[in-house]
């Protein structure tokens, strides 16, 4: 990705986007059906290992059909094909250890086929009076297409003699067995687990039901004073009850209030409460699963086809006993085993569990309605990214694992002290790790970012390709001994007037104007290549590394060269100050390396090419010219806007230099120098053989076609000077040192 790609997604996540993606990708992942069942096995399935098993309530006991059963009874493998007179005498022995209810778990909507064993089952269940059969729901298609459900009813032999009959039922499409049914069928029928329960305080707390009611609503608590002992009479009950519960939406309220303030026992309030809540809301509620299979006491099915044992008829005295199959003998028509959170279980301990809900009105309830919800997922999302966002990527982490392990022990405490489930998948499997990565992604960014501040601000000092040699952290324990010898072209240059400007401007005003003057002077250099080596008062020195005999470099350092020249005027124009800018360029071997102590520094170019540059720039003001370059740089390049001024031995050398003037002047002045050019030469070839008069003479022609021409008016004056036996002042001054030894040099004694 490039540097600008990830400066728009760094700004993108300061504008805080981040925080709002990670939230709105909670919220969409909430909204998708499908995750729904994955969302609920994760939440309940973590909650539940997190509480451990709990206890059940002692009023229920099952009595379980197993394979145990089948071999000692020695019947077939089915139990639907058992001889039903053995349920008869589960029925008796039931009775006879006193149990307050008996429910089966188990369907009998096909007559058995011996007669005698439905009429025997059935006279043992009138015989005891209080026993709930077990009805099947199924599908029925009434047009193409178009189902509706139909309850099918155990034989009317066992229905009469029941107490009650109804089915027990899971919500369609429900995820496994989180949630169970209360009633259906438009709220109107009561579950199996609802009327046991209503059976169940009909028979251990009537008094208390009834006083309820007659405090809340006197004028109709009649139906309740009934005690029912028939199937007709149970159904009225129970219609009753349901209708003024559903039909009244004052009364549940003021029920459940009553019930806070009785003085009766906890546990008939809790019962009761139970049976009321049972209607709130009409149709499921969710499982608050106890243990693992056979939580609940567990009798099996033979120990009860003969003479209960001592210890079994007090496990049996008081309670609410259910028949079912504990184990998938699969007949047709079994409801099968079923996946909890603890374990695999059985249809019947299901029951248990619903009914066991339903005594203790003890459910899971979700912590937040849909719509709150979706808000809380919203602003939990919002919390992370933030962390995620501002602070520092260690920090970030830690915070994000607290924050989540909080949360998980918030969602623990809640769940075990009152059933509250606040949603887990999301807040812990989505946004946590999605804020982790968010908050990698932006520490990267970041790093990136500043790392690439640095590489800018270092550029400024170093060189492209000596930065990139100094990358890694050997090389950096190194960099104090960092150094290699080059062929590179030095550009120094430096301004006119610039003592004077500092003289008579305030320094704040002084250096905004230099700064926009080295804006001005920088971008040809970078434009073409090369690299700001130094950068003093109103002095610059730029380098291009490049090979002797490349060309194109030295073409473009000659084009930086007059693009800076233009530049300046075009600022000198907007400025509407005298700044000229002289400029001098050279070529030759120099190091580029770094250049002081351990503790403070730079890398810089360092040697004789640079101080020749130098030199020939310091040359122009005795010139009156602007651009002067040593003839090295010129070499095999056809430049004809450059002429040859002869050589010079500079402050400081022992060789001298042949220098040549750049010319950047109009079209139309470049061609009268080189109208000029020849005769230029024919003078210089005069004066650098000392012959004075022929020099004078020559140059005194040049200047009077030519008379801004610094060089011409430079030599015309030394030519008078010598005719006259003196020398012109300054020459020494301003770096240009004279030798009379050497009769080639343009200025001697």
């Amino acid at each position: 990705m490039s540097m600008q790609r990830w400066r728009r997604v760094l700004g993108c996540l300061k504008c805080g986007r981040m925080p709002l993606v990670i939230a709105l990708s909670g919220l969409l992942l909430n909204l998708l059906p499908a995750l729904t069942p994955v969302q609920e096995r994760f939440d309940l399935g973590l909650l539940y290992r997190l509480r451990g098993p709990d206890k059940p309530p002692e009023d229920i006991v099952i009595v379980g059909i197993d394979h145990e059963s089948a071999l000692r009874l020695q019947t077939p493998n089915d139990p639907q094909s058992w001889p039903r007179r053995l349920n008869a005498e589960v029925i008796r022995n039931i009775q006879a250890s006193n149990a307050e209810l008996l429910a089966f778990n188990v369907f009998f909507f096909s007559p058995s086929p011996d007669p005698d064993d439905d009429r025997i089952m059935a006279e043992a269940m009138r015989q005891m009076g209080r026993v709930v059969l077990t009805d099947y729901v199924k599908p029925r298609q009434v047009s193409p297409g178009v189902y509706l459900e139909s309850v099918v009813h155990s034989t009317d032999q066992l229905a009469d003699a029941a107490l009650a009959t109804a089915p027990f039922l899971l919500p369609k499409g429900d995820n496994g067995i989180n949630r169970f049914l209360t009633f259906f069928g438009g709220d109107s029928q009561a579950t199996l687990p609802t009327r046991l329960l209503l059976a169940y305080v009909l028979r251990t707390a009537h008094d208390d039901l009834i006083g309820t009611f007659e405090k809340v609503a006197p004028d109709i608590a009649g139906f309740l004073k009934i005690q029912p002992t028939q199937r007709e009479q149970f159904d009225a009950v129970q219609r009753e009850l349901s209708a003024l519960l559903q039909s009244r939406p004052d009364l549940l309220p003021a029920l459940i209030e009553n019930l806070k303030q009785s003085s009766m026992p906890a546990k008939t309030r809790r019962m009761l409460g139970g049976l009321f809540r049972a209607h709130e809301n009409g149709r499921w509620r969710y499982f608050n699963f106890y243990g693992p299979a056979r939580t609940f006491p567990t009798i099996p099915y033979y120990r009860l086809a003969g003479p209960p044992s001592e210890d079994i008829t007090r496990e049996l005295e008081r309670k609410i006993v259910l028949v079912g199959y504990l184990e998938d003998f699969q007949p047709e028509n079994t409801e099968g085993l079923f996946d909890s959170p603890y374990s695999t279980v059985s249809s019947v301990e299901l029951a248990a569990t619903a009914l066991a809900n339903l005594l203790e009105d003890k459910t899971v309830l979700p912590a937040f309605t849909p719509l709150r919800e979706f808000f809380w997922l919203f602003l939990w999302g919002l919390i992370l990214g933030f962390c995620a966002q501002l602070l520092p990527l260690p920090q970030a982490l830690v915070t994000i694992s607290a924050l989540s392990g909080g949360y998980l022990l918030a969602a623990w405490t809640l769940f075990q002290a009152g059933g509250l489930w606040l949603p887990l998948f999301i807040p812990l499997i989505w946004l946590a790790p999605t804020a982790a990565v968010g908050s990698v992604i932006v520490s990267h960014l970041r790093r990136v970012r500043r790392e690439e501040k640095i590489q800018s601000v270092i550029e400024r000092f170093i060189p492209v390709d000596v930065f990139s040699h100094l990358t890694r952290d050997e090389d950096m324990k190194a960099l104090p001994s960092y150094g290699r010898l080059t062929h590179g072209i030095c550009l120094a240059t430096d301004a006119g007037r610039y003592s004077s400007l500092a003289e008579t401007m305030e320094p704040m005003a002084l250096a905004d104007l230099m700064n926009e003057y080295y804006r001005v002077i920088f971008q040809p250099v970078s434009h073409h290549g090369g690299w700001i080596s130094d950068v003093i008062g109103d002095a610059m020195l730029a380098i291009w590394i490049a090979e002797e005999s490349d060309l194109k470099t030295r073409r473009s350092v000659l084009q930086a060269a007059l693009e800076i020249q233009q530049a300046v005027r075009r600022f000198e124009q907007n400025r509407r100050i005298d700044f000229p800018v002289r400029i001098g360029i050279h070529c030759g071997e120099l190091r580029i390396g770094y250049v002081g102590t351990d503790s403070r520094g730079e890398i810089r170019a360092v040697g004789d090419t640079v101080n020749i540059a130098a030199r020939l720039e310091a040359l122009n003001k005795l010139l009156g010219t602007e651009i002067l370059v040593s003839e090295a740089v010129l070499a095999d390049i056809a430049e004809p806007r450059a002429r040859r001024l002869g050589r010079f031995l500079l402050a400081g050398k022992t060789k001298p230099v042949s220098v040549a003037q750049l010319l950047s002047c109009p079209e139309v002045e470049i061609s009268r120098y080189q109208e000029c050019e020849a005769r230029f030469q024919i003078a210089l070839k005069h004066f650098e053989a000392e012959r004075w008069p022929e020099a004078y003479a020559a140059f005194s022609q040049l200047v009077l076609e030519l008379p801004d021409d610094g060089p011409a008016r430079f030599f015309l004056k030394t030519c008078e000077a010598r005719l006259r036996g003196v020398l012109p002042p300054g020459p020494e001054a301003l770096g240009i040192r004279v030798e009379k030894s050497d009769p080639a040099h343009p200025l001697t004694k």
